[in-house]
């Protein structure tokens, strides 16, 4: 009987130890946002994704990826459906009310879009103030907060994703197009997506952290993300891994 029940607890130890040592990390991305986070032939690619394995490793950690509209993260996150937000979600005050993030992974800002060949007419900061200059945007982002508090005597036109904005700035419906830097490297300077009918302002407009959110209070997890987002920065996997996917960066006036 007492074999038998030592038997037993070991067993039940084993287990236990092997379940901690396969948790799951169930990621929340939103696979619209090249180079960051997207999705080709059935594989979730990008920054994100690369990020959200080397930590796998690290941790120990089985890394699945839900995928999920952007609006439809947070809200996931605090009912406990995934554990983290890993999809190129930059650092605000109002969002830090309501998760907890982890330190910055890499810093971006809004950057402008226009038609190449507007550059004499529109690529000023002055022609952006003017009244009835017409901004798209991408609802629910950044960059639609950015305008609406900057841009007072403008029309602002919200589209549900960055294709239906583009496509309205080459069809002449917008002047501007405003967004993270990451979609206008995208659509200007990365060899496969450049678009030769497209023209950023290579200056950032605001500055913001991109990091991992997670459920507030959770201070478990939290920690384990920066130890390994530290640890991956030293040995220099972080560049390696957002020059991989951003090759080329341009900034002026900086």
């Amino acid at each position: 009987m007492y074999r038998f029940f030592m038997s037993f607890i070991i067993f039940i130890l084993i287990t236990v130890s092997g379940q901690a040592y396969s948790e799951t990390l169930r990621v929340g991305v939103s696979t619209n946002y090249p180079p960051v986070i997207f999705k080709n032939n059935g594989e979730v690619l990008g920054i994100e994704a690369d990020l959200a394995r080397a930590v796998g490793k690290q941790t120990g950690m089985d890394i699945k990826f839900v995928e999920m509209p952007w609006e439809s993260l947070e809200t996931a996150l605090n009912d406990g459906k995934i554990d983290v937000v890993m999809s190129g979600v930059s650092v605000t005050s109002k969002r830090q009310q309501r998760v907890d993030f982890s330190k910055p992974y890499m810093v971006i800002g809004q950057m402008v879009l226009i038609k190449a060949d507007n550059i004499m007419t529109l690529s000023s900061k002055m022609s952006m103030y003017q009244s009835g200059r017409r901004f798209g945007v991408e609802k629910n982002t950044t960059g639609q907060h950015y305008v609406n508090d900057t841009f007072h005597a403008a029309k602002i036109i919200a589209f549900d994703t960055v294709e239906q904005a583009i496509a309205a700035l080459k069809a002449n419906k917008i002047d501007y197009f405003v967004h993270d830097a990451p979609t206008i490297w995208k659509y200007t300077v990365l060899p496969k997506t450049q678009d030769r009918e497209l023209f950023g302002l290579y200056e950032y407009m605001t500055e913001e952290p991109l990091a991992w959110a997670v459920k507030k209070g959770n201070t478990k997890l939290l920690e384990k993300l920066n130890s390994a987002l530290a640890k991956l920065k030293s040995q220099g996997l972080v560049n390696r891994i957002t020059n991989k996917w951003i090759p080329l960066r341009i900034e002026v006036g900086k």
